[in-house]
Formats: C-alpha cells, sequence, structure tokens
C-alpha cells in the first residue's frame, strides 16, 4: 500500500518545528506557539501564489510567523509574564532527581529572561537543533551573528545558574 503525500504536506513536514519555535521564542506559551505556527501556515497557503522563488521559503515563513505573532501579542492585549510555559522548552522530566529538576526550573526561569534575540537562538539551536548556518538562513542573519548571540545567551545562563546555586 503506498500513501500518497502531496507537496505540500511535504512543505508542511518540513518547516513545521522551525516555524513553532521561531513562534515559541517570541511568545513563551506553548498553546499560544501551536495557533501561530498553524495560523502561520494558513496564511502561507492563502498567499502561496505570491511566493516568486521557492528557495525564499525560509524568509517568507518567517516574516508570515512574525506578523502573526504581532498580531496575536496585539490581540491579547496583556503581556505575557517571563516565565508562562518555558517549560515546553526543556522538557522536564518529573522522574529526575529534586536537585534536576530545580536546576531545569531555574533554567527555564533564565531561558525565559534572556532578551529576545538570545532566546529564539537558544530556541533553535538546542529545541529544533538547527545548526549556526540554518538558524542564520531562518533569522536572515549572519552566522557570526548567530555565533555571538549563543555565546552571550549560553554566558548569561552560566552566570544566572551560578548565582542561584550559591544562593541555596
Amino acid at each position: 500500500m503506498t500513501v500518497d503525500v502531496s507537496p505540500i504536506q511535504l512543505e508542511v513536514h518540513l518547516w513545521y518545528r522551525r516555524v513553532y519555535a521561531f513562534c515559541q521564542s517570541k511568545l513563551i506559551s506553548a498553546a499560544d506557539s501551536e495557533d501561530a505556527t498553524q495560523e502561520t501556515f494558513l496564511r502561507a497557503f492563502s498567499k502561496l501564489h505570491e511566493l516568486k522563488v521557492s528557495a525564499a521559503m525560509a524568509g517568507w515563513l518567517r516574516q508570515i510567523a512574525r506578523n502573526v505573532c504581532v498580531d496575536m501579542i496585539r490581540r491579547q492585549q496583556v503581556r505575557r509574564t517571563a516565565h508562562a510555559d518555558v517549560q515546553m522548552v526543556c522538557d522536564v522530566n518529573t522522574s529526575d532527581g529534586v536537585g534536576n529538576r530545580e536546576t531545569r526550573e531555574q533554567l527555564m526561569r533564565l531561558i525565559a529572561e534572556l532578551p529576545e534575540g538570545h532566546r529564539e537562538v537558544i530556541l533553535l539551536h538546542y529545541y529544533d537543533n538547527m545548526t549556526y548556518d540554518d538558524i542564520a538562513a531562518w533569522l536572515g542573519v549572519a552566522r557570526s551573528t548567530v555565533n555571538e548571540r549563543l555565546s552571550r545567551a549560553r554566558h548569561t545562563l552560566r552566570i544566572g545558574l551560578a548565582k542561584a546555586e550559591n544562593n541555596l
């Protein structure tokens, strides 16, 4: 038995996780990110005829996702707190030891507090397993910018974890 997979289904499969990670970097909430990702693909398919070169798909989807996220934030009228639902990022495993779970929870809080650009590259690299080059293409920035943001984000996270450990 063969399964007929349309080219559109293949495109969704290829881009879904990246669009989701991008939306999550903007919205934090897993539910809002899921809604924004679905809305992004709905808008993209309704405007597919406007895409001139299929090689421009990454930038085109990113811009649609960005607009969807901005629209959602405007509609909500309430800014989300930095700590809301970042658990999706680190996949907290409740079977871990208490110390490990506390460290992960602290890490989630610290990730949520990162500047948007730093949080975005952390999520794309560690949550979506994207390479530096893929992140650069996705965000439309130089690879060196991705490297710098990741380096600064890691440094900030190390300092935050060290401070939290010293306060215990």
